[in-house]
């Protein structure tokens, strides 16, 4: 029985087998369409991003209000510093009372030396005067006296000789101190100035002029504000200055093979259902980059530049979906650096 089931199915795979051999081949040339995501941006925004930590996620204490014109100088940002405010605060007490106190140190080794150079001029004049003794004739005063000024001699040389060595401690004390006093203020301002630069980082404030603008939390869906948590360098918003708009996409590796600067594709935009733009690939990045949001692939950069006579309302931060048809023009098309 078994082996009359197998016949049966040999002989239909030997009755099908002109059919398939006649069924062509899929053209792996054939073209197809990619569609990749992307949004609207301004290609000579300020880019606004979550101020810098040394902690992650953080808050956002301050935003622009959103659609403000923003001047030069202007926040737009601001996390709160944590500790490190307070920390500057004692820092600079700090530094104020470590040069009060190396000031009185120095002026007490000051006093110190100055006695020291007192002492040293009275041993030496006292080693001269010994000396005018010493060289009296032991023919014309008494022996005793004679051996008396040697002595004297002998001891206002050891006198000076031990002056000159505390002169020079003195002076090295003093050398000393105020390098160690130097050292101590140094790493004192050292940390002020890791304190100030931390606090700076807190808040970024805008360059130029333009109208705020934030974008969408990608793992929330909320438009970042007040209060909102994000991580430390993430994008969070962009100030526009008047200008053109373009489009900014991301394409994943595989379908970056057939993507080429100057190839046609066709632009939807969420927020504007049922109309679409013709729009042209202008630059392609050189190396895809990770997007933690959108999971773990790599994707290149892709800039695309909107025909110059659109109509529609289009805002930076609208969602855009690229639609690009791939074939062997493309592929052989030059791309961007």
């Amino acid at each position: 029985m078994i082996r009359r089931a197998e016949t049966l199915v040999l002989g239909a795979l030997l009755a099908l087998a002109p059919a398939l051999a006649q069924e062509p081949a899929p053209d792996a040339a054939a073209p197809r369409t990619v569609v990749i995501t992307g949004q609207v941006h301004a290609p000579g925004a300020e880019i606004i991003y979550a101020p810098m930590s040394e902690s992650s996620p953080v808050t956002l204490r301050f935003l622009a209000e959103e659609g403000a014109q923003v001047q030069p100088g202007d926040p737009l940002v601001r996390i709160d510093p944590g500790a490190t405010l307070s920390q500057q605060e004692s820092l600079k007490v700090q530094i104020a009372q470590a040069r009060a106190r190396i000031d009185k140190e120095l002026a007490e080794l000051a006093v110190r030396e100055i006695d020291a150079e007192l002492a040293l001029v009275d041993a030496e004049a006292a080693l001269a005067k010994a000396e005018v003794d010493a060289a009296i004739p032991a023919d014309y005063i008494a022996r005793i006296d004679a051996d008396r000024h040697q002595g004297e001699l002998e001891r206002a040389r050891r006198e000076l000789a031990l002056k000159a060595e505390e002169l020079t401690a003195a002076r090295t004390a003093v050398a000393r101190r105020r390098s160690d006093g130097a050292l101590e203020i140094a790493k004192l301002q050292t940390d002020l100035d890791y304190a100030e630069a931390v606090i700076a980082m807190a808040e970024q404030r805008a360059v130029g002029s333009g109208v705020a603008t934030f974008y969408f939390n990608a793992w929330s869906g909320q438009r970042y504000e007040e209060g909102s948590a994000t991580n430390s360098g993430q994008a969070i918003g962009e100030l526009v200055r008047p200008g053109e708009l373009g489009v900014r996409a991301y394409a994943l590796e595989p379908d970056r093979r057939g993507l080429a600067v100057g190839q046609p594709v066709t632009l939807q935009f969420d927020a504007i259902r049922g109309q679409s733009l013709p729009g042209r690939i202008t630059a392609i990045g050189g190396t895809p980059q990770a997007k933690a949001e959108w999971g773990s692939g790599r994707y290149f950069v892709v800039d695309i530049a909107l025909p110059a006579d659109y109509a529609l309302p289009l805002r930076p931060g609208m969602s855009v979906r690229v639609a690009a048809t791939t074939g062997p023009a493309a592929d052989s098309a030059e791309t961007a650096p």
